[in-house]
């Protein structure tokens, strides 16, 4: 029989990217069990936010302008060393996994993941677990190599992985706080790179690596 769950976990989101962020306390509206404290759209306020409200779990972005998701993690853990943190991210490289391992986060979950994974992964966290993807989950080495074969730039790189997500050149510009027309030439920078001609090759080749 299926366990079912009574308590209530309060939840605090802190994205800067406002439309996940609304999206995810709207995907989360549905379940009874998980109470939606705050949205934090500045990781600046967080600190105050979460000292004010003392979430059960906090849901957190892994980049964000100001203070990103290590920075963040470390302030919050500083503050209270108990506090279960659950990472959003859109990166898949170990390395960033582990890193948010070794600083005392409790989980690190894709931003691609459906939503009863996420309130899995919140319950987990909740419940005094761990929710990390197994190694190799969702990391595809092949295509990371492939990648680098192509001298993209880190920022190039970023902006790949942006756009795979969904995100248009203004909201890129938002998320990376960096300008639009800086986008738009690290677009044109990546097709001269791999010597994509048009629009339609370049969303071609972003999706299918």
């Amino acid at each position: 029989m299926e366990k079912k769950h009574t308590e209530v976990v309060t939840v605090v989101i802190i994205d800067d990217h406002r439309l996940f962020n609304d999206g995810l306390k709207a995907m989360l509206a549905p379940e009874q069990t998980i109470d939606v404290l705050a949205q934090v759209y500045d990781s600046r306020e967080a600190k105050d936010q979460v000292r004010k409200l003392a979430p059960d779990v906090v849901l957190m972005d892994f980049n964000m302008p100001h203070l990103d998701g290590i920075e963040l993690t470390r302030l919050l853990l500083g503050v209270n060393p108990d506090l279960k943190i659950l990472i959003l991210s859109m990166y898949n490289e170990e390395r960033h996994i582990d890193s948010f391992k070794s600083i005392g986060a409790r989980g690190y979950v894709f931003k691609t993941a459906s939503s009863e994974e996420v309130v899995q992964a919140i319950r987990d966290v909740y419940a005094g677990g761990a929710h990390f993807p197994a190694p190799h989950a969702e990391s595809n080495h092949a295509d990371d190599n492939f990648l680098k074969k192509l001298k993209l730039s880190n920022r190039e790189l970023e902006v790949i992985q942006l756009i795979k997500a969904g995100m248009k050149t203004k909201e890129i510009a938002e998320k990376l706080n960096i300008s639009f027309y800086t986008v738009e030439t690290h677009r044109k920078n990546i097709k001269l790179k791999v010597g994509l001609k048009g629009e339609a090759e370049f969303i071609k080749f972003i999706f299918e690596i």
